[in-house]
């Protein structure tokens, strides 16, 4: 753990990664800034989907832009290598203790004063789910989904027609076909890096992870070739990659609790946009950020917030 003293409070980082509603990132920033004026906060904006006012970004100062050189399709490839991208960033060009992986649609729920003398004062190197993941068993029946996810090589297709589907469903468990909203992937279930020393864990892609975790997960995507090319070609790779890294580097202390609020309709892919009648249970949970919010839906969620940190 990071030795904190009164009188040097952690440096506390923000990245901010996001593709849309540029207004509603812009204000998110501005209330990092507001709020923590000392933190340095770095975006990484896909702005082939929306573009930021960079001018007004550069107004609050201590602001920097990460600029993907592709675009990112989130749940695939380019979204680890984004992550990678910014922590190789933030490990050469900032000094920080501590940073806290955050959507545009996310919003803080406690003072960050609060939350940074928390981090500081706290038992944890980082705040990772770390759920194992258990190989799919040898069976027609639908694996569980990260099982799904992890245990197979997937590459793009073109759509299948209704016999070819039949027909996938039928190898399982060789085989697996994801529709996702960009495009169709066909895995090929395959021999693994994971071992009893290297479990592969999964959970929740927004972190908040100490400079030693940083590099930690920076280091094994250089050292361990072999991990990554497998993630590299597994589905949404972000939600389990350093959670298989961090749990199995020796001597980080790691809390399963994410740190996060998230409420969830039952079958849905995406967590419920918040509002003004889910604050009660926000301010309640404990949690440092919530979201998802949309300022075109329900802004005065985004207001109350604003008065809660500010108090």
């Amino acid at each position: 753990m990071l030795a904190e003293s009164a009188a040097a409070p952690p440096r506390v980082a923000y990245l901010v990664m996001s593709h849309a509603l540029p207004d509603q990132v812009l204000r998110l920033v501005r209330t990092l800034r507001s709020a923590s004026p000392a933190a340095p906060v770095l975006i990484h904006h896909d702005d082939r989907r929306s573009v930021l006012d960079h001018a007004a970004l550069g107004r609050l100062g201590g602001v920097e832009l990460v600029a993907p050189p592709t675009a990112v399709v989130w749940g695939w490839t380019s979204q680890l290598d984004m992550v990678l991208r910014c922590f190789a960033w933030l490990l050469e060009r900032i000094e920080f203790d501590w940073v806290t992986m955050v959507s545009g649609q996310d919003y803080p729920i406690r003072p960050l004063a609060r939350i940074e003398h928390d981090l500081a004062a706290g038992a944890y190197d980082g705040y990772v789910q770390g759920v194992e993941v258990p190989r799919p068993p040898w069976t027609r029946r639908p694996a569980a989904e990260f099982s799904r996810r992890y245990h197979y090589r997937y590459r793009r297709i073109r759509p299948p027609g209704p016999r070819l589907r039949r027909a996938i469903r039928a190898a399982r468990p060789v085989l697996e076909l994801r529709d996702m909203p960009w495009g169709t992937l066909l895995g090929r279930r395959c021999a693994t890096p994971f071992s009893p020393a290297l479990p592969c864990r999964a959970g929740s892609d927004w972190l908040t992870l100490s400079r030693p975790c940083v590099e930690a997960v920076a280091a094994a995507a250089g050292s361990r070739p072999e991990l990554l090319r497998h993630y590299r070609r597994a589905l949404l790779p972000t939600e389990s990659f350093a959670h298989t890294v961090l749990h199995a580097t020796p001597g980080l202390r790691l809390s399963g609790d994410a740190r996060r609020f998230t409420a969830w309709t039952p079958g849905a892919l995406h967590p419920d946009v918040l509002g003004l009648a889910d604050l009660e249970r926000m301010l309640g949970s404990g949690a440092d950020f919530a979201r998802k919010f949309d300022m075109r839906i329900d802004a005065a969620v985004l207001d109350e917030l604003d008065r809660v940190i500010g108090s």
